[in-house]
């Protein structure tokens, strides 16, 4: 030992070995997997029974986004404007080639094509989504809702393209035009939804389905099921009695429109898209969409699925509502990034369980109690 060190003492005042510091294991031991596991099903399990009164006796409104659409195979929000960003640029790079007048169709057509790749390879972007969508919507104009369409709607059309080819033999050799039913795509969530959806007597049941998506395909499962519904799109939409409102208060692109024409679809309603868009909707409180909102907000209890609860302007209009009705809940369903089951016992399974609660507590300032699944089709169902 070098002169003048002095040897840690123990609290004895005997020397001994400094204290290890304590690991989060021990510090949080009600955060460590299998505790923290088993209270967090007891909370959820609690929270069905909240929801399952409110489903019976009060009446439940159903706020749905892009994780309904996904599970049936649309493309996710930065899926959509970076396949728009591509049909954008292979737009421009097509009027490039057309004015090289020297070249025959072919050759335009071959460096047309190896144009759309590099295009596609290099569509991605650190540009903010919405700054994007501005730009989409500024450089295809009037172009615009027939694109979005053709981005939205393709999943569910990919396999009917020969049906569509084998369709004109038909016609050329009857002398009409019947038109292949589009059979509509399913998930486990939109059967789960239009279950849940379905009125039962002596049950006040779903009241309301405020979408925040610009596809209609839950409203059309619904009419396909014979529930009835009404797609409601603006402040001037009559809703029948004993009718569903299917509130679509971003807009939206009516899949049948699509099937139907395949071009000039346009959009219907009040359709927020661009950042312009999102900045007007965000500053008028008595913009129909948030009236509707608000007036949903406080009256009933609401059940989020597949929304992630991030849009600035959803948030404020939860939480001005549930400033005014304090007593008035909401839920909302948000999917874990790694299962629970998968956690180890270990100090960054404890951190990932803390950031969790606290998350969890921050919804609870507002009035969203939060139901953490790994999947939304097993609680949706029952099971």
């Amino acid at each position: 030992m070098r002169k003048g060190h002095k040897k840690p003492r123990s609290r004895s005042g005997r020397p001994g070995r400094a204290t290890a510091a304590p690991s989060l294991l021990t510090l949080f031991p009600a955060f460590r997997p299998a505790r923290f596991r088993k209270g967090a099903l007891e909370r959820r399990s609690a929270f069905i029974k909240e929801l399952h009164e409110a489903y019976l006796h009060r009446g439940l409104v159903l706020y749905v986004g892009a994780g309904l659409s996904r599970s049936l195979g649309l493309p996710s929000w930065p899926e959509l404007i970076r396949a728009l960003s591509v049909t954008m640029m292979s737009r421009r790079a097509e009027s490039a080639i057309d004015a090289l007048e020297k070249l025959s169709d072919e050759q335009k057509w071959e460096r047309l094509s190896k144009l759309q790749i590099q295009v596609q390879k290099g569509a991605d972007s650190d540009r903010p989504i919405l700054m994007m969508a501005r730009a989409v919507k500024d450089d295809l104009g009037d172009r615009l809702s027939p694109a979005i369409a053709r981005s939205l709607y393709r999943p569910v059309v990919r396999d009917l393209w020969r049906a569509w080819h084998d369709e004109e033999v038909v016609r050329r050799s009857l002398g009409r035009r019947p038109f292949p039913r589009v059979p509509l795509p399913t998930s486990d969530l939109l059967d789960a939804i239009v279950s849940l959806a379905r009125a039962e007597r002596d049950v006040k049941g779903v009241q309301a389905i405020v979408n925040y998506n610009f596809d209609d395909l839950l409203d059309e499962k619904l009419r396909e099921q014979h529930v009835k519904c009404r797609t409601v799109v603006s402040g001037r939409d009559s809703i029948p009695p004993g009718t569903l409102p299917c509130y679509h208060v971003h807009g939206v692109i009516p899949s049948r429109d699509f099937f139907r024409k395949r071009t000039g679809v346009k959009t219907k309603g009040n359709f927020v898209f661009s950042e312009d868009e999102y900045h007007a909707e965000y500053s008028d409180p008595y913009k129909w969409s948030n009236m509707t909102q608000m007036s949903l907000l406080g009256r009933y209890t609401g059940l989020f699925v597949g929304l992630s609860l991030e849009d600035p302007n959803i948030r404020r209009l939860i939480d001005v509502t549930h400033r005014q009705y304090p007593d008035n809940l909401n839920y909302t369903l948000l999917p874990r990034k790694r299962p629970l089951k998968d956690f180890g016992d270990n100090s960054q399974s404890v951190l990932k369980a803390l950031f969790e609660e606290v998350e969890t507590n921050s919804f609870e300032k507002i009035g969203v109690r939060v139901m953490w699944v790994d999947s939304h089709e097993p609680l949706l169902s029952g099971h």
